[in-house]
């Protein structure tokens, strides 16, 4: 065990209960629903009773106007924020966990151009070269007119294709945007959040003192093989949000701010049921699934070859980055993928160890047979 690592790890890495949280992905767990319910069929994963409630419970409560604000600002994508990320930025580069009514006071002190520009990121994050066109973003975000003109002339990724109307519309009437993002956060905090958050936050709880107690009886395994990253990625302080209306995450936000970096990682209350060992059978369905999607096998045979990063994979299978992102989060639930730093770039490596045994499993499923030999 490499104790320098080991003692890195445990002295970066904290677990906190995030309330602000939670009431954000409610709202987008609302607003893509059916989004969701076709990621729990892909990776075989059965909703959480209670969750299937709340929802149910949140379609009773809101009215059809507050419905179609809600689908304006989360519905374009579950992996890929857009309209919705100016929540995140605010919740994420703040080093402390906040509560509801934290997050909404930190947006009614965040000024209207701030709010519109944060969207524009969200919306173009994986494609800002092509969006700014030379021009420096610290600069052109403060400049909305020059943001507007870059925007019109500029298509986002097809996974928020349909956010780009909406987003020249925010650009347009910032004034008005925040105070219809405002009243969307008061009205589903006090209408359906605030009925729900104490279970939800001890549900959450919970399963973070799990999640805790096996971090802390080996930091490096935990973060290598449950959350699937590379530990000398933790070289500042992270704070790890279990997340009970998330169900199965694994996302790494970080930020650089003027306090320094802040890093949050949400993680799902049911993350072991995925990551955790999975029956036979189970695993088999899931591995022969993994490439009914002929890009999943291009993406292997890929790596294959060698160790690629994100926007490689992009380029040479003719793919978008959110789905780079999607097919990944696929194999990394079937432990064939590592990631590694290297040159501050995130190199996604084939396992082929672990390719070989899932082989070998698949094998004696179908055929009753033994393990074949591994070498």
């Amino acid at each position: 065990m490499d104790n320098s690592m080991h003692e890195t790890l445990l002295r970066n890495i904290s677990f906190a209960y995030n309330e602000a949280i939670e009431l954000i992905f409610s709202m987008g767990m609302f607003a893509c629903e059916d989004q969701m319910a076709g990621l729990a069929d892909d990776y075989k994963i059965e909703a959480d009773e209670l969750l299937g409630a709340y929802l149910e419970d949140a379609r009773k409560l809101l009215s059809p106007y507050f419905t179609r604000e809600l689908l304006f600002f989360f519905r374009y994508d579950l992996l890929h924020n857009a309209l919705d990320f100016p929540l995140y930025e605010s919740v994420f580069t703040h080093a402390e966990p906040l509560t509801a009514e934290d997050l909404i006071h930190r947006l009614e002190n965040s000024p209207a151009e701030h709010i519109v520009s944060e969207m524009v990121y969200g919306v173009y994050h994986d494609n800002m070269e092509a969006l700014l066109q030379g021009n420096n973003w610290e600069l052109v975000k403060k400049d909305l007119k020059k943001l507007c003109e870059l925007v019109t002339a500029t298509k986002p990724q097809p996974e928020v294709a349909e956010a780009h109307e909406p987003l020249l519309e925010c650009l347009a009437f910032p004034q008005e945007t925040k105070l219809r993002y405002l009243q969307l956060l008061r009205q589903f905090n006090q209408d359906v959040f605030v009925h729900w958050k104490d279970r939800i936050r001890e549900i959450s709880e919970q399963a973070s003192l799990r999640y805790k107690a096996e971090f802390l009886g080996n930091p490096e395994v935990f973060i290598r093989e449950v959350h699937k990253n590379e530990p000398a990625l933790f070289d500042f302080p992270v704070t790890f949000h279990v997340s009970f209306v998330a169900q199965v995450a694994n996302g790494f936000y970080n930020f650089h701010t003027d306090a320094g970096r802040v890093g949050w990682v949400i993680f799902g209350i049911h993350n072991d049921r995925v990551f955790g060992p999975n029956a036979d059978r189970e695993k088999v369905e899931l591995f022969l699934k993994a490439f009914s999607d002929k890009r999943r096998l291009d993406f292997l045979l890929l790596l294959k070859q060698r160790p690629h990063y994100g926007q490689e994979i992009a380029t040479a299978l003719g793919i978008t980055p959110a789905a780079v992102k999607y097919h990944s989060n696929f194999l990394f639930f079937l432990d064939l993928l590592d990631v590694e730093r290297v040159d501050h770039r995130l190199y996604y490596v084939l396992r082929t160890d672990t390719l070989r045994g899932l082989m070998a499993l698949t094998a004696k499923v179908m055929l009753n047979d033994e393990p074949l030999m591994q070498g």
